[in-house]
């Protein structure tokens, strides 16, 4: 979460407001310390989570609101996040009849899966430090084993204490990035920090380019990411949601289709990464072709435009459009990268060279708020934006996932509607007005061409 919120704030934000940092973090680990202190002294921690647990009831009440006053016919994704508000907020809300059972359950569950995921993707991806990945995929499933077995804490300290650490551990990392960010170089990337150098799937090989401030005025021409799904660019017989979704279609003739996925800034600038020679994908070499390592690194090319592309191949079944973006510091970049082809199935592919070119005109598009940090924090998209791209820098960057993302990006960035509670609601009573006054004109059209039928 820290990484996005940096990135979305810019670097030339950050280095202005770098003892800021340093203090909200000094506050986030002494609030970590005084829960550890409060659980050890009478076993239970109340008022935080109670005032968390409050917020979710509103907001999920809010969202529920709001959807059955548009009409809940058409609004159920908005039901639905309201009722994962309200069951969040059960599980976080200090009941003493349960001692937090369920909830230290499902933290457990939590904890399984996603050490599950972390050593089965280090196993096939061998990405770079897979070792450590693997470490904390066994951690964590430790983890999970001691809070099923209620052993050494007991079960309703178990939300406090995780909740305890995630401050702790934010609060240190926060006070450390603030001290980096202070020696950051004039006109630098934030994504040239520790945070993003040591992460990924391959050894960082570090971009040097000049990152101008976030301009204050949308571009002329927006940013267009280009994405061709799985399934979109393959005929299939045989469907899997997930799989075709996410990962990869296999057609009619035995062949794997994983997708592609492009970026362009008209009038010049076209971002799509192929292999320079086409990767034998059928289903017996597949999974030798998924490891991370530089060993399966191959000569690259790129293409020149979109209508080459579609002259080649087809044209691409969904795009996400950007008004506000960094122009310049997005050209600098890609003279830079550019220069080096090398294509690899899974860790420099198409949708990672998208994804960082995108992370790169997108850096500050936050900073211009008074509090940004804050402000993404309480924005639930923020976290599933949060989710979506933790899942593909664990695996790979699929088109299914870079669409995910992308989508849930533009809502961060360029929200349509207000976050406000009160202003959502009245949104929604407009919004109402609106659907009513068009069934009505609908009902009226009607009515019209059946007098004329039987005038006639």
């Amino acid at each position: 979460m820290i990484r996005l919120i940096f990135l979305l704030v810019g670097a030339h934000v950050l280095k202005a407001r770098w003892l800021l940092m340093a203090f909200f973090g000094l506050c986030w680990l002494a609030l970590g310390v005084a829960i550890f202190f409060d659980i050890a002294d009478d076993g239970r921690l109340s008022v935080p989570l109670d005032m968390l647990a409050f917020l979710l009831v509103v907001e999920g009440m809010v969202e529920i609101a709001a959807a059955m006053i548009i009409d809940i016919g058409i609004h159920w994704p908005g039901i639905w996040k309201g009722l994962a508000f309200l069951f969040i907020a059960f599980l976080v809300f200090d009941l003493p009849w349960d001692n937090n059972i369920l909830a230290s359950l499902l933290f457990g569950v939590a904890f399984l899966g996603d050490g599950l995921f972390r050593i089965c993707s280090s196993l096939v991806l061998r990405m770079a430090k897979w070792r450590r990945e693997m470490s904390y995929g066994i951690t964590e499933i430790v983890l999970s084993m001691l809070i099923f077995s209620d052993w050494p804490f007991h079960h309703h300290t178990t939300v406090p204490l995780c909740f305890a650490l995630l401050l702790t551990t934010s609060g240190l990392s926060l006070m450390m990035m603030a001290r980096q960010v202070l020696l950051l170089a004039e006109n630098s990337s934030v994504m040239s920090l520790p945070l993003f150098t040591s992460r990924g799937l391959r050894h960082w090989h570090a971009l040097r380019y000049r990152h101008p401030p976030f301009p204050a005025q949308p571009a002329a021409t927006p940013l267009t990411l280009l994405v061709w799904t799985p399934v979109g660019a393959a005929v299939v017989l045989e469907r899997r949601r997930v799989i075709d979704r996410y990962i990869a279609a296999v057609d009619q003739h035995g062949v794997i289709s994983t997708g592609h996925a492009a970026l362009q800034m008209l009038p010049d600038l076209y971002i799509s990464h192929y292999p320079f020679a086409d990767i034998d994908r059928d289903s017996a070499n597949f999974r030798a072709m998924l490891r991370a390592g530089e060993e399966n690194d191959v000569a690259g090319r790129f293409l020149s435009s979109l209508a080459e592309e579609i002259a080649g191949w087809c044209a691409p079944d969904q795009r996400v459009l950007f008004t506000r973006y960094n122009a310049q510091a997005l050209r600098n970049f890609w003279q830079v990268y550019s220069a080096d082809n090398t294509y690899n199935l899974t860790s420099r592919n198409c949708c990672s060279a998208v994804v960082q070119a995108l992370d790169v005109a997108i850096e500050g598009v936050m900073g211009h708020y008074t509090f940004p940090g804050v402000r993404l924090i309480f924005d639930p998209n923020f976290w599933l934006l949060g989710l979506v791209r933790g899942r593909a820098e664990q695996m790979t960057w699929t088109p299914g996932l870079t669409l995910d993302y992308v989508r849930l990006l533009k809502q961060v960035i360029e929200p349509l509607h207000s976050r406000a509670w009160h202003k959502r609601v009245a949104m929604a009573f407009a919004m109402r007005r609106k659907l009513i006054r068009q069934d009505l004109r609908q009902q009226k059209s009607q009515r019209k061409r059946h007098d004329d039928h039987d005038k006639s």
